[in-house]
C-alpha cells in the first residue's frame, strides 16, 4: 500500500521523515487560510475541518442548532475546503482529495424515518457541490462521536451496504477508516474482515488505528480488538491503494506514534511502498 502520513503545516517536516508519498493536511477552519511556499513531488489529500466557528458541519443536517451548521451553511463550507484545497494542490503532484465527514449526528435516538430523511440529504448536499477538480471521499463514521465534551450518536455512513449504495449512486469513492468500522462491528456484532471484503473495491484511501469497545478509537496495534492477522493480507492485495495512520497523538514528540504504528503493521506484515 501507498503510505500517506497525516500532518499540520507546523510538523511537516518531521512526517517527512517516514518517507511518505501522500500527505493528508488535517484542516482546521483556520486553515482555510493557510499558505504553503514549498512545491512538494507528493500527491496531497485534505482532510475537511469538522467545525467552522464552534459549530459542527452536518451535510446531512435536518436543521440548524447551536451546536450544528445547517445543510445549507455545510454545503458552503465544504465547497470552501474544495476550492482551497485545489488552490494548495499547484505545490503538489496529481489530483488532490478531500476527506469529508458525513455528520449525521445526534444527542439522541433518532426514528428510521428521520434516518433515512438525513441518508437522503446526505445524497442530495453531495450533488450540490463542485467537485469536478477533485477526488471527493466520504469517510464511513463511527456509531459513537465525542464533540463538546459529550458522546454523540452518528447516523448515517456507518456500514458498507450504505457506503456501496453511495458509491453506486454518486459514481465517487470512499474513505474507509478501519478504526471507525470496527467500533460499528464491536457494537453489532459484525465481523471487520466480512465488512472490508465488501467494501474494498469501491475505497480510494484507508485510516488505519486499532479499536476497543465502541467508542475507543485511534489505539496502537495491540491496544484494541482489532484482527490484523486477517484485516492485512487483504490490504495487500491493494498496492495502489494508500493509507494513513490515526493514532491519538501520534503527530506529537515528531511523529513517535505514528512510527510506533508503521513499524507494527509493517512487522505484522503489511507491505508499504
Amino acid at each position: 500500500m501507498i503510505l500517506g502520513m497525516k500532518v499540520r503545516k507546523h510538523d511537516l517536516n518531521n512526517m517527512l521523515k517516514f518517507e511518505p508519498k501522500i500527505l493528508e493536511f488535517h484542516f482546521s477552519d483556520s486553515d482555510l487560510k493557510m499558505e504553503i511556499e514549498e512545491k512538494f513531488e507528493h500527491k496531497l489529500i485534505v482532510h475537511c475541518y469538522e467545525y467552522y466557528e464552534k459549530k459542527l458541519l452536518d451535510i446531512a443536517s435536518l436543521c440548524e442548532t447551536n451546536q450544528i451548521h445547517s445543510q445549507e451553511k455545510t454545503i458552503e463550507l465544504i465547497q470552501k475546503a474544495i476550492d482551497k484545497t485545489i488552490a494548495l494542490n499547484e505545490n503538489f503532484h496529481g489530483i488532490p482529495s478531500l476527506i469529508v465527514h458525513p455528520g449525521g449526528y445526534s444527542l439522541n435516538e433518532l426514528s428510521v424515518e428521520e434516518i433515512t430523511e438525513m441518508k437522503g440529504k446526505m445524497l442530495d448536499g453531495v450533488s450540490q457541490l463542485d467537485i469536478k477538480n477533485i477526488n471527493f471521499l466520504m469517510e464511513n463514521m463511527p456509531p459513537y462521536a465525542w464533540f463538546f465534551g459529550g458522546r454523540w450518536i452518528s447516523n448515517v455512513f456507518l456500514s458498507s451496504d450504505e457506503m456501496i449504495e453511495y458509491c453506486n449512486k454518486t459514481n465517487l469513492r470512499v474513505c474507509y477508516d478501519l478504526c471507525h468500522s470496527q467500533l460499528y462491528c464491536n457494537k453489532n456484532n459484525i465481523d471487520l474482515s466480512s465488512e472490508l471484503e465488501k467494501v474494498c473495491n469501491y475505497v480510494d484511501h484507508f485510516h488505519l488505528s486499532d479499536a476497543d469497545g465502541v467508542d475507543g478509537e485511534g489505539l496502537q496495534i495491540g491496544e484494541g480488538s482489532m484482527d490484523f492477522e486477517k484485516i492485512i493480507p487483504i490490504l495487500n492485495k491493494f498496492s495502489d491503494k494508500s493509507f494513513a495512520i490515526e493514532v491519538w497523538k501520534g503527530h506529537e514528540n515528531k511523529g513517535k506514534g505514528f512510527g510506533e504504528f508503521l513499524e507494527s503493521i509493517k512487522k505484522k506484515g503489511l507491505i508499504v511502498n
